[in-house]
């Protein structure tokens, strides 16, 4: 199988960084010579990587820490220097199991809280012990410990490993996009200087000067704003600085000790000179309780610990402000608090500066209420502020009071947006009305007898039902038409009946002026099937229908459509659906300027009326 390229770059660059931390770890190694100590700084980045790049990093990890048991640790046999990294690989692949596949959606930014619990939980202990277990047998094995310090071995080893992973996993997945930082930002300066401050308390503890104890007294506040102010970046980092105050490296054993001696005969002197100091008699236990770099692991651990979540809490809290003043300014809103010492403060500057210098966003008298606030411009959107008032005088007075401001402009806004979005719906609802299956049937049903008595007429009448259907349809996608472009569809639909076969007659008697009137589409022809279907016809079944247009000087449109019949109040369903949605148009689009109604104004005769007034968006 054939690996990515960025694969590849990442099983190298994993290789890598476990070479140099592997060489690196003899900082520790100086300070404390036993075989546990040197690999933890490379248990974290191992992690980081695996969960970055996936489980083919495992093969970096193992390259990485091979080369450490060749060069760093001196003479042991060919058979360990092969199988001893695999401790450190099944560690960091447990760990990836855990995280990945039993936690499931794990992030690795730690985002959530959930994440960050799972990962204190999950990545440091199990698969510490288990690589501990794994590493200290074939040390046993090749008498490179005596049997008798393999349970104080792996603890110290298990412990090691867990903090690196604690301290050195969180840090490398938090800063892994630092080149892409915007380093001007305030949160990248803040972590930049206070991490400055922090590593130069750190130099000044080491080289114990008379007032560094001071120092380490002021390290603890200043460390602990930086990680309020940067969040988990800034505690990640700070940890990470603070973790050398725990180990100082002795004199007299140079930084590449290990590398030089290659611990040829030197193992057993360096590995009393640490781990076998005390009593000989002491049992395992308290040789750990009474183990020095065991007590500093554990107060690293519990430092990381501590300073993780405050350093999420930060994250979360600042990201939750974001969102609500992102929320608050595309609703045009704002907090704002009053208190009698300094007045008011309104969250959203651009609101404050609509207001007046002094504005009025409570009443005294009343501790919880809403209030009408005026801006400063004439014409602007007025707003609506909500209050309660948090603390009192003894007398009674309001000495906080806390509340919300909203522009009364976005529930105009709101208010336009439902209407259009309900013109919409309705003139869906019509358009599916008004080309009802029963009045295709019919055409096809005359199309029909037509073929086999008149071709040329059936061909005549196919034309006109497809110029009919594609006039209808495009009309529906506008609110208003003109009417006379509503009067050609209904031309065309008197023309199609009339061809079926109805004897039909239609009058139009249509005033110049009111043709400039924009009405909704198929309006004027629904008032016109309604009288095709509901007239009374003569004994030769023929029926006329008068179509009447007129604008008056008030600049309203009267349209009548005139047939002969009865009013009746019971109508057929689908007609009087019709009517219906069409009095829904009217309402939406016009309000008390669109009305329809239906007369028996003269014996014989059922008038219906179309009123509109006209204005900026009919004319």
């Amino acid at each position: 199988m054939k690996l990515p390229l960025s694969t590849l770059l990442g099983i190298f660059a994993t290789a890598l960084s476990q070479y140099v931390l592997a060489y690196a770890s003899l900082y520790i190694q100086n300070f404390y010579p036993v075989w546990s100590a040197p690999l933890w700084p490379a248990s974290g980045a191992a992690l980081a990587s695996t969960l970055l790049g996936g489980p083919w990093m495992l093969i970096g990890v193992y390259l990485g820490l091979l080369p450490s048991q060749l060069l760093f640790w001196g003479e042991i046999p060919r058979a360990t220097s092969l199988l001893l990294p695999l401790a450190n690989v099944g560690e960091t692949a447990l760990a990836w199991f855990l995280l990945r596949k039993v936690k499931k959606e794990f992030n690795v930014l730690l985002i959530s809280q959930k994440d960050l619990v799972a990962f204190l939980l999950l990545a440091p202990w199990l698969p510490s012990l288990l690589s501990a277990a794994v590493a200290q047998i074939l040390l046993c094995a090749s008498r490179r410990i005596p049997m008798e310090h393999l349970f104080h071995e792996a603890v110290v080893y298990a412990a090691g490993n867990a903090s690196g992973i604690i301290l050195l996993t969180p840090l490398i997945l938090i800063w892994r996009d630092i080149f892409s930082l915007n380093w001007k930002s305030r949160t990248f300066l803040i972590s930049f200087s206070a991490a400055l401050f922090v590593g130069t308390c750190v130099w000044i503890i080491h080289r114990d000067i008379q007032f560094s104890q001071a120092v380490f007294i002021l390290l603890v506040p200043v460390v602990v704003w930086g990680i309020w102010s940067t969040g988990l970046k800034g505690a990640t980092l700070n940890c990470f600085i603070l973790s050398f105050v725990f180990f100082n490296l002795k004199p007299n054993q140079p930084f590449d000790l290990r590398l030089l001696a290659k611990h040829t005969g030197t193992d057993s002197a360096l590995y009393r000179s640490g781990s076998n100091q005390g009593h000989p008699t002491d049992s395992n236990f308290e040789k750990i309780l009474e183990d020095p770099l065991t007590s500093q692991i554990a107060l690293l651990t519990v430092l990381c610990i501590t300073f993780f979540p405050l350093g999420l809490a930060a994250d979360t809290l600042r990201a939750s402000a974001t969102k609500d003043r992102l929320i608050m300014n595309s609703l045009e809103s704002s907090l704002w608090t009053w208190d009698l010492a300094e007045g008011y403060h309104i969250d959203n500057s651009s609101i404050a500066s609509e207001l007046s210098a002094l504005p009025k966003l409570f009443l005294e008298t009343t501790p919880v209420g809403q209030i009408k606030v005026m801006p400063r411009e004439l014409g602007a959107s007025p707003y609506l502020s909500h209050w309660v008032t948090t603390h009192f005088s003894a007398t009674g007075k309001p000495l906080q009071v806390t509340g919300i401001l909203h522009s009364l402009g976005l529930q105009e806004k709101v208010e336009k947006a439902e209407k259009v979005a309900e013109i919409a719906n309705v003139e869906m609802t019509t358009l599916r009305s008004r080309l009802n299956p029963h009045l295709l049937f019919n055409c096809l049903t005359g199309l029909r007898a037509l073929i086999s008595k008149d071709p040329q007429s059936a061909k005549e009448f196919t034309g006109k039902l497809a110029n009919f259907l594609r006039s209808a349809v495009d009309t529906q996608t506008r609110s208003l038409i003109p009417l006379e472009e509503e009067l050609a569809l209904c031309r065309d639909y008197l023309s199609l009946e009339t061809m079926r076969g109805a004897k039909l007659k239609a009058v139009f008697r249509i005033d110049r002026a009111a043709t400039r009137f924009r009405l909704p589409p198929m309006s004027v022809h629904t008032l016109l099937e309604n009288a095709v279907k509901h007239g009374k016809r003569t004994k030769d079944k023929m029926m006329t229908i008068s179509v009447i247009a007129k604008q008056t000087p008030q600049k309203k449109l009267i349209l009548k459509v005139i047939q002969p019949g009865r009013l009746k109040k019971a109508g057929s369903q689908r007609s009087g659906a019709g009517l219906l949605l069409l009095r829904q148009q009217l309402d939406l689009l016009f309000q008390a300027n669109g009305q329809i109604r239906l007369i028996e104004d003269r014996p014989g005769f059922v008038t219906a009326t179309l009123n509109i007034q006209m204005d900026e968006t009919t004319s």
